[in-house]
Protein backbone atom coordinates (compact mmCIF):
# COMPACT_ATOMS: atom_id res chain seq x y z
CA UNK A 1 0.00 0.00 0.00
CA UNK A 2 1.40 3.49 -1.35
CA UNK A 3 1.00 7.11 0.53
CA UNK A 4 -1.80 7.41 -2.33
CA UNK A 5 -3.65 4.24 -1.39
CA UNK A 6 -3.04 5.26 2.62
CA UNK A 7 -4.24 9.18 1.79
CA UNK A 8 -7.62 8.50 -0.09
CA UNK A 9 -8.39 5.47 2.63
CA UNK A 10 -8.12 8.96 5.04
CA UNK A 11 -10.44 10.53 2.78
CA UNK A 12 -12.79 7.66 2.79
CA UNK A 13 -12.77 7.32 6.45
CA UNK A 14 -13.30 10.78 6.84
CA UNK A 15 -16.28 10.84 5.02
CA UNK A 16 -17.43 7.70 6.49
CA UNK A 17 -17.31 9.54 9.90
CA UNK A 18 -19.17 12.53 8.69
CA UNK A 19 -21.34 10.35 7.21
CA UNK A 20 -22.00 8.45 10.62
CA UNK A 21 -22.31 12.14 12.29
CA UNK A 22 -24.56 12.95 10.74
CA UNK A 23 -27.03 10.49 10.27
CA UNK A 24 -26.88 10.32 14.04
CA UNK A 25 -27.99 14.53 14.04
CA UNK A 26 -31.12 13.08 11.69
CA UNK A 27 -31.73 10.23 13.95
CA UNK A 28 -32.02 13.00 17.10
CA UNK A 29 -34.07 15.69 14.80
CA UNK A 30 -36.67 13.01 13.92
CA UNK A 31 -36.67 11.30 17.25
CA UNK A 32 -40.45 9.55 17.57
CA UNK A 33 -40.96 9.15 13.73
CA UNK A 34 -40.54 5.63 12.76
CA UNK A 35 -39.39 6.27 9.29
CA UNK A 36 -36.53 8.45 10.23
CA UNK A 37 -35.21 5.96 12.60
CA UNK A 38 -36.25 3.15 10.91
CA UNK A 39 -33.72 4.68 7.72
CA UNK A 40 -30.97 6.62 10.29
CA UNK A 41 -30.60 3.33 11.22
CA UNK A 42 -30.35 1.75 8.15
CA UNK A 43 -27.28 4.68 7.27
CA UNK A 44 -25.91 4.02 10.60
CA UNK A 45 -25.40 -0.30 9.64
CA UNK A 46 -24.17 0.75 6.19
CA UNK A 47 -21.41 3.10 7.79
CA UNK A 48 -20.87 0.36 10.49
CA UNK A 49 -19.57 -1.88 7.46
CA UNK A 50 -17.60 0.75 5.60
CA UNK A 51 -15.95 1.18 8.85
CA UNK A 52 -14.73 -2.40 9.54
CA UNK A 53 -13.47 -2.19 5.89
CA UNK A 54 -11.86 1.18 5.70
CA UNK A 55 -11.22 2.41 8.90
CA UNK A 56 -9.49 -0.30 10.40
CA UNK A 57 -7.09 -0.45 7.84
CA UNK A 58 -6.56 3.24 8.92
CA UNK A 59 -6.26 2.44 12.28
CA UNK A 60 -3.10 -0.47 11.71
Amino acid sequence: MDGDDVTGLKKMKEKIDEIELLACELRDLGGGVPVVEKNTQSILSFTHVLKFGISDLIDM
